[in-house]
């Protein structure tokens, strides 16, 4: 007696060999690969892992590249009975010592029986894990096994995978989700999206790494049949338009973006290029609060290319859930709300009515999803419609804890309600996100949120485009956190000075609050976390450094 997740998939094998599973771009060529190949291959990753002493529970890290290799070697692992976890790999752009730092700290606290990576990197991850009790194989020991025929049976019941979070706040925290959360939550997820395995296209440059391109792009499309169009996630920041490209090439119809990727989209691709986009149905923002701006801005550049505005779509999403909260309505754009922006500056009560003069609009992330309810907590009291506070989660897909670590599991929860560490808003019945509440800064009182601070700052002349972050610095004469921005920069044609005012009025304008300092960096300075993007708490922790080495 198996889970319903792979006998579905291994049914699928069984019956339709041939079927699509997923079309890879490696090497400037579209690879089709088919679900018998994706399983075949899986057989052997299989058993290499059993020869390897692979014990069902026991889990399996992945550190691999874009390849077929990729999900085979995760499939793989729930066939020989283990728990599966992608890692991302180092590249050019990470800090290589907070990389290997990190992963160390993971390792140990994990204890993985076996680490799968790359002939390249074998070594170096061998020599970071040594003491965890973790052995490393390579990708390219699977070519000379066989294919396993029969597999270990898990239940619904049993660990699946675990999710790590990005890192932005420290060490990496594992989600553990069970096989049976992963089905309730692709079944209810793939029902609001109206999802048809016989007309759908799912494209994506996302890494697996992250729950958002784990589950939208892997095991949503792997579970539902849908095909998936697949591009590696460090060529797609290099080179935008090849998503543009694989709309047109394999008339793609939904795509999960961060708020980010939008504006690269927009900002990276030449203005004169033009694409066939009309297949498209939904291209949704979803893992970080979804702002007006960047969709009116997405829309103004694709907009006769066949984008409207009932296809760009909102979504909030975690890895605890597995991975959907609450979606907007495919075929609908989501609707706007104007907040006086009083009413987000303290948590508790709204205000009723906005202030013509002074309001903030938001974006719905749309209604939970069947199975999921959500609520919103203002001290220790739990409330519905009319309050700002935390985003409070639970449901029949909620995660069964953090992996070795029920300090944090118990701090995650109130009175059975997961606790997002999200700061939003309901209004008629739909989810508005105002921002992470660690990214709050706190001034006199009135909360700040850094990401529109950092927003506010993408029209400033010689400033590079992303690379600037809102820190909350506490100084204890003033007794409240005063407001540090610093940003990268390589203008060599204008003064610093005229660079740092232009960042003053952007703020005060954006938020009524003054920077008590601008910092103008070199390129590189500032600090990146796996998905991407600028890392607050490990800038946060740099600036700290810079303050102390420089003494009194």
């Amino acid at each position: 007696m198996g889970n319903q997740y792979t006998d579905r998939i291994l049914t699928r094998a069984k019956l339709s060999p041939g079927q699509t599973f997923a079309t890879l771009l490696l090497d400037g060529e579209w690879v089709r690969v088919s679900y018998g190949e994706l399983v075949t291959n899986a057989r052997r990753y299989a058993y290499l892992y059993r020869t390897s002493g692979l014990a069902p529970d026991d889990v399996v890290l992945l550190i691999l590249r874009h390849s077929i290799d990729m999900y085979a070697a995760f499939l793989g692992t729930l066939l020989a009975g283990g728990v599966p976890s992608f890692l991302p790999y180092p590249n050019r752009k990470h800090d290589h010592s907070l990389y290997w730092t990190q992963h160390q700290k993971l390792f140990h606290r994990v204890r993985p029986r076996l680490i799968v990576a790359y002939d390249e990197l074998a070594e170096s991850v061998a020599g970071c894990a040594r003491g965890s009790g973790a052995t490393t194989i390579r990708d390219s020991d699977v070519k000379d096994v066989p294919a396993i025929s029969d597999i270990v049976a898990r239940s619904n019941d049993d660990a699946a995978l675990l999710q790590h979070s990005s890192g932005t706040t420290g060490l990496k925290k594992g989600v553990a989700l069970s096989y049976g959360a992963i089905v309730r939550q692709i079944e209810s997820y793939a029902s609001a999206l109206s999802l048809d395995s016989t007309t759908a296209v799912i494209g994506s440059w996302l890494p697996l790494y992250h729950d958002m391109g784990l589950i939208t792009s892997f095991l949503l499309p792997m579970y539902t049949g849908v095909p998936v169009i697949s591009i590696d996630p460090f060529e797609w920041v290099g080179e935008p338009k090849l998503l543009l490209e694989a709309i047109e090439t394999h008339h793609v119809t939904h795509i999960w973006l961060p708020n980010f990727a939008f504006l690269h989209l927009v900002r990276a691709v030449s203005p004169r290029a033009r694409y066939r986009l009309g297949s498209i149905k939904a291209l949704i923002n979803c893992s970080e609060p979804c702002k007006p701006a960047v969709f009116d801005s997405f829309l103004r550049r694709y907009a006769g290319q066949g984008v409207t505005a009932e296809n760009l779509q909102t979504c909030y999403a975690m890895a605890e859930t597995v991975f959907a909260v609450t979606q907007s309505k495919p075929g609908q754009a989501p609707r706007r709300v104007p907040v006086d922006r009083f009413s987000i500056e303290r948590i508790g009560p709204m205000a009723q009515e906005a202030d013509t003069g002074n309001v903030v609009e938001f974006l719905s992330n749309g209604l939970p999803i069947e199975g999921c309810e959500i609520a919103i907590l203002v001290g220790e009291r739990l409330v519905g419609e009319g309050y700002l506070g935390e985003i409070c989660v639970r449901g029949n897909f909620l995660f069964q804890g953090y992996y070795r670590n029920p300090e944090a599991t118990a701090a995650a929860f109130h009175d059975g309600w997961y606790r997002s560490g999200d700061l939003g808003f309901v209004n008629a019945r739909e989810l508005f996100v105002a921002g992470r509440i660690k990214d709050v800064i706190i001034i006199n009182g009135k909360n700040v949120f850094a990401h529109d601070i950092e927003a506010s700052l993408a029209g400033v002349q010689g400033i590079k485009g992303g690379r600037a972050v809102a820190i909350g610095v506490y100084d204890e004469k003033m007794g409240s956190e005063q407001l540090v921005v610093i940003a990268e920069s390589n203008e060599t044609s204008r003064p610093e000075h005229a660079i740092i005012g232009e960042i003053n009025r952007a703020v005060l304008l954006e938020t009524g609050v003054s920077c008590a300092a601008v910092h103008i960096v070199s390129p590189g300075w500032l600090i990146k976390t796996t998905s991407g993007k600028v890392s607050r708490y490990d800038n946060h922790k740099k600036y700290l450094g810079t303050l102390t080495s420089a003494g009194p």
